[in-house]
């Protein structure tokens, strides 16, 4: 490039071209088209015409080695008139950024005036232009608002937070109905072995020998509850820490048994006997002529115990359960009591449904029609021991306790049972606890059953 516009180069540096050409010495000529460092770095044809163009600034153009000074970067004097040419350019360059911050805030305050006029056919054009740039590859318009950027920050924190936005202001945790292998173990007695792996399988758990399960030390065990396979059925366990006064260590045991069965032990010999008639739960169920409900819904199935209870005296019963484990021993217990003639008739009343009872209650009766809603909606949230409390809780709510944890939605669950309940609420809670103002209380020696009408015409 530089040898087609030498002619002109030479034309502009006439003063420093005639001493040359006076000596005849054809090598300085070629310094124009090329120049060599210390380094070996070959400079580009810009920076040589631009050091041409700075040469003519200096007072001393006479001679051969100026020129050759100039070209190795070795004078002092063109280093200084390059440094001052560079300071110039950095004005000019604060300069310009200077002025493009004013054209941007002009920018941005005429799209702020767009935003707050009426929509415009401008308006209109560019923002199909902006959303086709940032949607070439689905080849669809959209237009993204302030309301559609605050969705996006919105889905972004539920996202980050593990929740669930199923109707507007009501968020739910998805996470609480699937199975937690951090808390939950499943194991079998040395004959059971196959059937615990395909029961841990099954429910998505992690699965250790009997041994390992009783002899890892504590740094390596972090469970708390475990499933446990053995010829009798799949028992529910807590780990409760003893110390061995022989082995001088600590030692993890299986505590507080749960083997769920409708069939045998107290929840059979009460029904058959029907000593639950006059039990607070049936009365905080019947109207006050004494006819039991319909229709049942138990939102906090839990062990099934209070739904067993109430579907034996007529009621269809649904249970709603999230927790995985729970929802496993409930089938179970409901499979066997279908296959006894005793009590067949009362697990036919009962219908089981995993879900999350807040979901639930929004997805089925948030559109639905007075004939298809619950006449009760019962509630057994889980809730956490007093601190003043001396006595231990029974065996199955500690083992329960440390499976679901503490409640946490009981407040959203009764705003929405209260809306859809189309004769009453009830809430079982622990004696001295507050609540909401009920329209009737029935108490046991350690709960309570408050009772909320909604519909207090037919009662």
């Amino acid at each position: 490039m530089i040898r087609k516009l030498l002619p002109q180069i030479i034309n502009k540096q006439q003063n420093l071209i005639k001493p040359i050409n006076n000596n005849n010495n054809n090598s300085t000529i070629r310094l124009f088209c090329t120049s060599i460092n210390d380094n070996n770095i070959i400079e580009d044809d810009r920076e040589i015409g631009r050091k041409i163009l700075l040469a003519r600034n200096k007072k001393n153009k006479n001679s051969q080695i100026n020129i050759k000074k100039f070209l190795s970067g070795n004078d002092i004097e063109l280093k200084e008139i390059i440094e001052a040419n560079n300071g110039r350019n950095n004005m000019k360059s604060r300069a310009s950024n200077f002025n493009e911050v004013i054209i941007k805030g002009q920018q941005e305050q005429q799209e702020q005036q767009e935003e707050q006029t009426p929509f415009s056919t401008n308006k209109f054009i560019k923002r199909v232009n902006d959303n086709n740039n940032n949607n070439n590859k689905s080849g669809t318009i959209s237009f993204k608002t302030k309301e559609d950027k605050k969705e996006e920050e919105k889905e972004k924190i539920l996202e980050f937070t593990g929740r669930k936005e199923i109707a507007h202001g009501i968020f739910i945790n998805p996470d609480l109905s699937n199975s937690d292998k951090r808390i939950t173990i499943v194991t079998g007695s040395e004959n059971k072995d196959f059937e615990a792996k395909e029961l841990a399988k099954e429910l998505n758990l992690d699965y250790l020998p009997l041994q390992q399960v009783l002899k890892l030390p504590n740094e390596l065990f972090g469970y708390q509850s475990v499933l446990f396979v053995q010829p009798k059925g799949v028992t529910l366990h807590d780990f409760e820490p003893t110390f061995s006064k022989s082995k001088n260590n600590h030692v993890r045991k299986m505590m507080n048994e749960i083997l769920l069965d409708y069939t045998e032990g107290t929840v059979a010999h009460r029904t058959a006997f029907g000593k639950n008639k006059k039990s607070p739960i049936i009365r905080s169920i019947c109207r006050s002529n004494g006819v039991f409900p319909d229709t049942i819904l138990d939102v906090t199935g839990g062990l099934g115990k209070d739904a067993w209870i109430m579907a034996s005296f007529g009621s269809k019963v649904t249970i709603i359960e999230r927790n995985p484990v729970l929802v496993y021993l409930i089938e179970r217990a409901l499979s066997k009591a279908l296959l006894n003639p005793d009590t067949s008739d009362i697990a036919s009343r009962i219908t089981l449904i995993h879900k999350d009872s807040i979901e639930y209650l929004v997805e089925n009766f948030k559109n639905s029609s007075i004939e298809n809603r619950p006449q009760v909606i019962f509630m057994d949230p889980m809730y956490q021991p007093k601190k003043t409390e001396k006595s231990l809780s029974k065996k199955d709510i500690r083992a329960v306790r440390k499976l679901v944890g503490g409640d946490r939605d009981s407040t959203t669950l009764f705003a929405l049972s209260r809306r859809f309940a189309t004769n009453r609420v009830v809430w079982k809670r622990p004696r001295g606890v507050l609540t909401f103002n009920p329209d009737i209380e029935y108490k046991s020696t350690d709960t309570c059953f408050y009772v909320y009408l909604t519909n207090k015409s037919n009662n």
